[in-house]
């Protein structure tokens, strides 16, 4: 089995929980790249952006396990200069995916009632003027994130259901099931693990108090409202005109 997740603090920590066994199966890449990967890859699990399942209908994903946040902690931030009524344009950095680039012009769209200009960038000056959304480790490398506002929070907050990140994909039914069944304890696993500290050595110890104190808004291990957010978010988009069908997801 290859199992192959995004590389930012949540995946690492999750993978730090895994026994030796699942570590040498495991490999790391940007969060747009990791679904075309379990596409081409036979006998692969995913850990994939919600979004990406617009185009990829036929893949097979959990309803028991992935990455979904309820407050402030969260894998993206938005960070706002000047007027906050005015945004018309919005610019994306870090790992960006579908995630990203599809939910930040919906939000906005339902903010401000208008549709702003989306860019993504691979450089950030030393004096940043920008409106940005900045998605993964570069939120937490400097604890950037205390001038930023959680996106997971603003969805919530806008849509009022769970923001799911991502989810465990595969293109085969019994591998993801078997994947599943042993990492069934991996939530409790994961927040034993950040409750000890020192679990993260990418981050600044700042960071980690942050991540430490904000444990709770992390959610691993899926309920019945969480896998209507998935199906929620995935609507958000054709009622926005962006697709012309809803998605029908195969759970399992």
């Amino acid at each position: 089995m290859n199992i192959i997740l995004p590389d930012n603090i949540f995946s690492r920590i999750i993978s730090s929980c895994l026994s030796a066994e699942q570590l040498k199966q495991i490999s790391f890449l940007p969060s747009s790249q990791i679904t075309q990967s379990i596409i081409n890859v036979d006998s692969s699990v995913g850990l994939i952006p919600v979004m990406d399942l617009l185009t990829h209908k036929d893949l097979f994903v959990s309803s028991k396990l992935g990455i979904s946040f309820e407050g402030t902690l969260c894998n993206s931030y938005l960070y706002y200069q000047g007027e906050q009524r005015s945004v018309e344009k919005l610019t994306l950095y870090g790992d960006i995916s579908s995630q990203e680039a599809v939910l930040s012009r919906i939000l906005f769209k339902e903010m401000y009632g208008s549709d702003i200009q989306i860019e993504i960038t691979t450089h950030l000056n030393k004096q940043e003027s920008r409106n940005l959304l900045i998605a993964g480790d570069e939120n937490f490398v400097k604890v950037r994130l205390s001038k930023g506002i959680s996106f997971a929070e603003s969805m919530i907050e806008t849509f009022s259901f769970p923001f799911v990140n991502y989810v465990f994909a595969s293109k085969e039914k019994e591998v993801l099931g078997n994947f599943i069944k042993e990492i069934k304890n991996i939530d409790s696993l994961v927040y034993n693990k950040v409750e000890k500290g020192n679990f993260d050595k990418k981050i600044s110890q700042a960071s980690e108090e942050y991540i430490k104190s904000n444990i709770s808004s992390l959610v691993l291990k899926f309920d019945d409202q969480d896998v209507e957010g998935i199906n929620q978010i995935l609507r958000l988009p054709y009622f926005h005109g962006i697709v012309t069908d809803i998605v029908e997801i195969k759970y399992i």
